[in-house]
């Protein structure tokens, strides 16, 4: 058989369509569920840009679940003390301004484990790929998707690569094929907010910058003096980085501008000492866009990063909101393809990642107007903080059941001011589990997930019975204030029941990915925990 004829490939239940940073952590959280699952992307291998840096301390928790987390800390220790953001006329010259990031140290440890992360994107990229191929996903790059159709069953595509052409039969597809999304387009999903609003080029360079930062480590440097304005990032080796500067099409200028000694008069100016050798690595052209698409879900195939949202960069939530897509739809993948949960489950990842691209999008173009200084009095008041934004999302969906009478919470609030509440992440406490001191979040992201307090036995042999009924894997323990026996949690620093919003005899059901499907603030009403955990679980799990 010839490399043009067709030949047979291998079905899986999900097919991911782009293998950067967001269908990579789609397959590691796909496979860490135990679904088989088949990623292509065009490109040989993983990206050669440095593009995204910075990752929250919710994005280093999604991580921690799949057992990303520590190689990540580790490929990042360099980067430790790369905590600020400064204005400058050029590395050599003047200080304009000087302000600490965001820090993942003691400050933040009453509401996590984990910390703020700065890592290139290059350098994420390969953990990624090595764990999703440690936990069995079939990753194909230098194969790219040429069409597909979907029907009432699934999607058939059809891939070509080195090998040839063929055909691929999957359940479900994942479009993480970025802002240009080929199956965005093809399936004519038209976008919502600003449009673009301007275009940039990254320019990835070598120099030796070690004498012009003395001991000065910079997250981010604003440069602007007369012969260039733009952002720069340098890496920990000091031994390089990246310059994004804009160009503006309407005036005549274009990428073909760009040339290597171009680059590099760019770079030097924004360096500042003419001692200082640059070297041309790669270019990245891309356009600073607020753009959100209508709906994720369309049929059979799901939209998630930059193909479902383009979030301004100011603010660094792009990526971040990407591996929070996956993230959330991963685990609705597994119960759905597994037969646990009814379709309509994913109807949910719409419903509930929706809202927050596009609050996250204008949260961006915020960031933009405030650090421009061109920012109305009313945009400063509405721009939220990091952590509002990336830790206090709340979702509203079939996948939530809302407690009587409760008010609806915004899109996001202050993390600290949640304590709980259905749809939210799952708050991080102190427990002791077996001898060892664990955080409450190191109990979610597989299966459910039941607390109850220290008088909720009931509600603990409810969610085992109920685990058979669904045949889901459901954990329960109860949280007590000391040793309670082998279904108990010790509660150290006695922060359980405020932290969750639960009395001695309530219970809290947290999904697999670590958000509050529901709770109990005391004990059942007359028809029983089961009755009351069965009508949840069918509910959450579309099952109705």
């Amino acid at each position: 058989m010839s490399s043009s004829e067709a030949r047979p490939q291998s079905d899986a239940p999900v097919l991911i369509v782009g293998g950067s940073l967001v269908g990579l952590s789609a397959a590691v959280f796909l496979a860490h569920h135990g679904v088989r699952c088949t990623l292509v992307e065009r490109h040989p291998g993983t990206s050669v840009h440095p593009r995204a840096v910075g990752y929250y301390p919710r994005t280093a928790e999604l991580l921690r679940q799949a057992g990303v987390e520590g190689a990540a800390e580790r490929a990042a220790a360099g980067f430790e003390t790369h905590r600020t953001r400064a204005g400058v006329t050029s590395l050599a010259g003047e200080v304009l301004f000087s302000k600490e990031e965001l820090e993942g140290g003691d400050d933040l440890g009453d509401l996590t484990p984990s910390r703020l992360l700065l890592l290139p994107q290059d350098r994420l990229e390969p953990l990624l790929r090595a764990r999703a191929e440690e936990l069995g996903a079939d990753l194909r790059f230098g194969t790219e998707l040429l069409s597909f159709a979907e029907d009432p069953d699934g999607v058939t595509a059809v891939l070509g690569g080195a090998g040839g052409t063929g055909t691929f039969r999957s359940a479900y597809l994942v479009a993480c094929d970025g802002p240009r999304s080929t199956v965005r387009e093809s399936l004519k999903v038209p976008r919502q907010g600003r449009g673009v609003l301007s275009r940039h080029v990254s320019i990835a360079f070598g120099a030796d910058l070690s004498g012009v930062l003395g001991e000065r480590r910079y997250s981010v440097v604003h440069v602007k003096n007369p012969q260039v304005t733009g952002i720069l990032v340098h890496d920990d080796t000091l031994t390089g980085g990246t310059l994004i500067v804009g160009y503006r099409p309407e005036d005549g200028e274009s990428l073909e501008d760009f040339t290597d000694a171009r680059c590099a008069e760019l770079v030097g100016a924004a360096i500042g000492s003419p001692d200082v050798g640059v070297t041309i690595r790669s270019r990245f052209p891309w356009d600073m866009a607020e753009q959100v698409a209508e709906g994720f879900v369309h049929g059979r195939v799901l939209l998630a990063g930059d193909a479902a949202h383009v979030i301004p960069p100011t603010g660094g939530y792009g990526a971040n909101t990407g591996i929070a897509d996956a993230h959330n739809l991963a685990w609705k993948l597994a119960l759905v393809v597994g037969g646990a949960a009814g379709p309509g489950l994913l109807e949910t990842y719409d419903a509930e990642r929706g809202p927050v691209g596009a609050y996250t999008a204008e949260q961006g173009s915020l960031q933009l107007a405030v650090r421009s200084g061109g920012a109305t009095p009313e945009q400063r008041a509405a721009a939220a903080d990091a952590l509002t934004v990336t830790m206090g999302q709340a979702y509203r969906s079939a996948a939530v059941v809302r407690e009587p009478a409760a008010e609806p919470l915004p899109v996001a609030s202050d993390p600290r001011a949640l304590h709980g509440e259905p749809g939210t992440r799952a708050p991080h406490t102190v427990l002791l589990r077996g001898g060892a001191q664990i955080s409450a979040l190191d109990l979610y992201g597989r299966g459910f997930v039941l607390l109850a307090g220290e008088r909720g036995a009931a509600w603990t042999a409810a969610a085992s019975a109920a685990a058979r009924e669904f045949g889901i894997a459901l954990t329960a323990h109860r949280v007590v204030p000391g040793a309670g026996g082998e279904d108990a949690l010790t509660d150290l620093g006695g922060r359980w029941p405020e932290s969750y919003g639960v009395g001695p005899a309530g219970a809290v059901l947290v999904r697999p990915d670590g958000v509050v499907a529901w709770r109990s603030h005391g004990a059942a009403p007359a028809d029983g925990e089961a009755a009351v955990l069965t009508a949840v679980l069918r509910t959450v799990l579309a099952r109705g």
